[in-house]
């Protein structure tokens, strides 16, 4: 017998209300207390999508604070799949930050979800991350090759020896890469699963992004002629342009235009310099050579139909300053939404230089909806950072999806605890005009909280 969707909705809701109240109650009026809170006005929310957002956030900061019993209660009564799942891999991760790795990789394993690409094998790739961080990586390995998939285990593994790189060790990261490719793995696939892995079916994806990602952190922690040398020995071609370019982004985030410029001259790919050049431009534009950095950004635009230099040079301008040429710049923009996504880069650099009338002004000239309703977030946020909490409520008045202005309703709440007015953002956390913005803006503020 199949429940009517409304039914097993009703349902759901009955049950989520008598799970809810069963969780450990708080016994102080810390965090806990603030969780405790949160979860009684989940509870009192009827609108069930509304009632399962709150419960994702809740669930979220219950694993945040090691309350991981209830964040799985939190997290089971949540119907919709994508939802619960993305919720799941987050408490797994938080397991596994704080040192429980068998439960972490129990509940990754207890999603519901075994498809190629599926959650569970994200949520099993972020506790290997979070091993391989804490120095086990041959438990991080480990915890890989319980993966069914062998795409997803390769994309574990990369990242795994990203994160060996990062914290110094090249050679490791090496090592963990040349066991990924396929010369290496291609003959347990074939024992395990003979019709799905032949020679003409498997190629090297995962371990070139590997050896990308380590050329990228050898650039980022200043050895760039280091990083250019891995990238030269990188035998695919679409691979080896991309570490080139990482390697001159890095290079044009180091003021070293000269030498991105020159990196930039060896990448391969067609396009595959883009990246590089918006890089020369935006920092041309920060380092005093804005003519400079606008003429490429327009050679860009005109070459490749990419107007993302464009776009951050318009707040660039405004950021120092100069609000009517970053203006002229966006209006420039021959694209209808770089144009846009420029006035909104303006408008925040207003707000952030605390001229609200200006910024306000600014995005109501955004006609699109989505983006305008970006820059009217970005200005209460920044209203609040000033302690003109009035205004700031306001213009989250202003945005006209409810869900987008509740969400910024939380943020000027958060912001305020943020900023160490704890009292204050908890007030207007409690004054919220619905249940799940006060679910959401409580249980974020407990994440803050020692």
């Amino acid at each position: 017998m199949r429940l009517s969707s409304s039914l097993l909705g009703c349902f759901l809701l009955s049950l989520s209300t008598s799970v809810l109240q069963a969780q450990t109650p708080a016994p102080s009026c810390g965090r806990e207390c603030l969780l405790t809170e949160a979860v009684s006005n989940a509870n009192s929310i009827s609108d069930l999508r509304d009632k399962q957002m709150a419960l994702a956030t809740i669930a979220t900061s219950q694993a945040q604070v090691r309350a991981f019993a209830n964040a799985k209660a939190s997290a089971r009564l949540i119907n919709d799949t994508h939802l619960q799942n993305e919720t799941l891999i987050s408490i797994a991760e938080s397991e596994a930050k704080s040192g429980n790795i068998q439960n972490a990789l129990a509940t990754a394993r207890s999603i519901d979800d075994q498809r190629e690409q599926s959650a569970a094998m994200a949520a099993l790739q972020a506790v290997a991350i979070k091993q391989a961080k804490a120095g086990d990586i041959a438990g991080a390995i480990q915890s890989t090759n319980t993966m069914e998939d062998y795409t997803a285990r390769l994309e574990a593994q990369a990242s795994i020896a990203l994160t060996q790189a990062e914290a110094g060790d090249f050679a490791g990261a090496m090592n963990t890469a040349s066991k990924m490719k396929s010369t290496y793995w291609l003959p347990q696939a074939k024992a395990e699963n003979s019709m799905r892995f032949s020679e003409t079916a498997v190629d090297d994806y995962w371990y070139y992004q590997a050896i990308v990602l380590i050329s990228g952190v050898q650039a980022k922690s200043g050895n760039v002629t280091g990083a250019i040398e891995t990238a030269r020995k990188i035998e695919d071609i679409a691979a080896r342009s991309k570490a080139m370019a990482i390697a001159a982004v890095v290079q044009a985030e180091n003021k070293d235009i000269k030498g991105a410029m020159a990196t930039a001259s060896m990448i391969e790919a067609a396009y595959g310099d883009i990246g590089a050049l918006i890089a020369v431009s935006i920092a041309q534009s920060r380092t005093g050579m804005l003519t400079q950095g606008l003429e490429l950004a327009r050679t860009i635009e005109s070459a490749y139909g990419d107007v993302t230099a464009l776009i951050a040079i318009a707040g660039i301008q405004a950021e120092m300053g100069d609000a009517k040429a970053g203006t002229a710049t966006a209006q420039s923009i021959r694209n209808f939404q770089g144009n846009l996504q420029a006035l909104k880069l303006v408008a925040i650099a207003q707000a952030k230089s605390k001229d609200f009338t200006t910024a306000l002004s600014t995005s109501k000239g955004i006609s699109d909806l989505r983006v305008r309703t970006e820059a009217l977030e970005a200005i209460c946020v920044e209203q609040a950072k000033a302690g003109d909490l009035q205004a700031a409520q306001a213009t989250a008045q202003m945005i006209e999806n409810p869900y987008r202005r509740n969400d910024a309703e939380v943020e000027i709440a958060l912001t305020r605890a943020q900023l160490g007015d704890l009292e204050g953002g908890l007030k207007l956390a409690r004054s919220l005009s619905n249940k799940l913005g006060q679910s959401l803006a409580l249980a974020k503020i407990a994440q803050i909280l020692p």
